[in-house]
């Protein structure tokens, strides 16, 4: 049951986020992050690597957007209220940008994390802990950039990670990191 809280959540935010502050921003004026995209060139998505180190920039084309996404090696994680069921949480920094196209959310429920045989766990729900830094969904325009912690509960002696990022509605893996 713990397990499906926070994709359930994700979802639930998701909706929400596309709702907006109603605020208008004076159209002859641009965005400070359309100011700071103009003057540092961008790698189009699919001159970026899909598969890509730990650590390094993979390019997800989904939807019609492009993002840059990079992910962090796994390491330990501590920081749960609740015990692992698995074993250990391990967490993953993610920072992803929107290159082009229309926007979209990265979201942790797209994020998946197997071992060496292959074998796939979902993100954690943190639920009772403190929520600062962690990705649920972060929905990008153009330019703009979102980060946060993505948490697995793994088996203890889990070995050979490789991060997939596969969003809701992709038939397969966009972007991997080894």
């Amino acid at each position: 049951m713990q397990k499906l809280i926070a994709p359930i959540s994700a979802l639930l935010l998701m909706g929400l986020v596309g709702c907006g502050n109603g605020e208008t921003r004076d159209a002859a004026a641009p965005a400070e992050s359309t100011v700071e995209a103009a003057a540092e060139p961008q790698q189009p998505a699919e001159q970026l690597p899909r598969e890509a180190a730990f650590g390094e920039k993979a390019g997800a084309a989904n939807d019609g957007s492009e993002f840059a996404i990079t992910a962090s090696t796994p390491k330990d994680f501590t920081e749960f209220s609740e015990a692992p069921v698995e074993g250990k949480y391990v967490v993953v920094e993610v920072q992803a940008e929107l290159l082009g196209g229309d926007g979209g959310a990265v979201a942790a429920t797209s994020f998946m994390l197997a071992d060496a045989s292959g074998t796939e766990y979902p993100n954690a729900a943190p639920n009772g802990t403190n929520m600062d830094g962690m990705l649920f969904a972060t929905l990008l325009s153009k330019g703009d950039s979102g980060s946060g912690k993505v948490v697995f509960d793994v088996p203890a002696d889990t070995t050979g990670f490789v991060l997939k990022y596969q969003p809701i509605g992709a038939t397969e893996a966009i972007a991997t990191w080894r």
